[in-house]
């Protein structure tokens, strides 16, 4: 299956994620028997990210144990982008770039 992977940082918006994550993990039939992508969160830690609203969400992989084997990376917005960490995310950005991967950045994860 691939992956959609997606880098998020403290206080991440996550209201930016359900227009790609429902949609890509669901088949035709909306009804997740057959998905075509499997969503996963990469993060600076294992450690909980906290969104904006106060949400927590677990990461599945960090920026040193990210797979090879997916089909985008998507990052998403937030004020952690403003930080020290977003810097830290340029190697993984330039790797999917340097491979030929969908690359996508929503709101502050653009700049």
């Amino acid at each position: 299956m691939n992956k959609v992977l997606y880098v998020l940082l403290s206080d991440f918006a996550e209201h930016e994620m359900p227009y790609l994550t429902q949609p890509l993990r669901s088949d035709a039939m909306a009804m997740k028997e057959h998905p075509k992508y499997e969503n996963k969160i990469v993060a600076e830690s294992m450690e909980p990210v906290v969104a904006i609203s106060g949400f927590r969400l677990l990461p599945d992989y960090t920026f040193e144990t990210a797979p090879d084997d997916y089909a985008a990376l998507v990052l998403i917005g937030g004020y952690g982008w403003k930080g020290e960490a977003a810097e830290r995310v340029a190697p993984l950005v330039a790797e999917a770039i340097k491979k030929g991967r969908i690359v996508g950045a929503i709101c502050n994860a653009a700049s």
